[in-house]
């Protein structure tokens, strides 16, 4: 506790990064980032990709396929932690609403489904940002940005 104490005494004169990094390796070790950083919560969750429900809910006009793989996959089974039959039955819901809205049918199999549901479930990998959609792939951000914003003048 002494060190904490020592850690506020030095910074409120002012401190440095680097000396608050020395300061609070010291305190927590290896576990740095879960020592100083706070959780997130279910609804911090939810909140943080809510986008990426309204797309499941509203189907696309283009790009079904790169949604799945980067984004509603990775959602589904590494952020709302869905059985893989819920995973996949919530890919149907995207599907078959991208298929009456937008008519974009077929060409997407559920054994491939399947196997990046199994994928991501394994790796653990979160779903991309709309930041880092915008940056790595801006045609798929623009058709995810239109979907968005036509859902909110509905």
């Amino acid at each position: 506790m002494s060190e904490w104490k020592e850690l506020l005494d030095k910074c409120s004169e002012g401190c440095k990064l680097e000396e608050l990094r020395s300061y609070l390796e010291k305190l927590c070790g290896e576990g740095l980032k879960e020592c100083w950083r706070p959780k997130r919560t279910e609804r911090d969750r939810r909140e943080r990709y809510r986008w990426v429900q309204k797309i499941i809910d509203s189907g696309v006009p283009d790009g079904r396929a790169r949604l799945i793989l980067y984004i509603i996959s990775r959602y589904l089974m590494n952020v709302l932690r869905l059985s893989l039959e819920d995973a996949e039955r919530e890919v149907k819901i995207f599907l078959d609403n991208s298929c009456s809205k937008y008519g974009k049918c077929g060409g997407i199999y559920k054994s491939w489904i399947r196997s990046v549901l199994r994928g991501v479930a394994r790796g653990g990998w979160k779903p991309k940002s709309l930041e880092k959609l915008k940056t790595e792939d801006p045609q798929l951000y623009e058709t995810v940005k239109l979907v968005l914003e036509s859902e909110k003048e509905s």
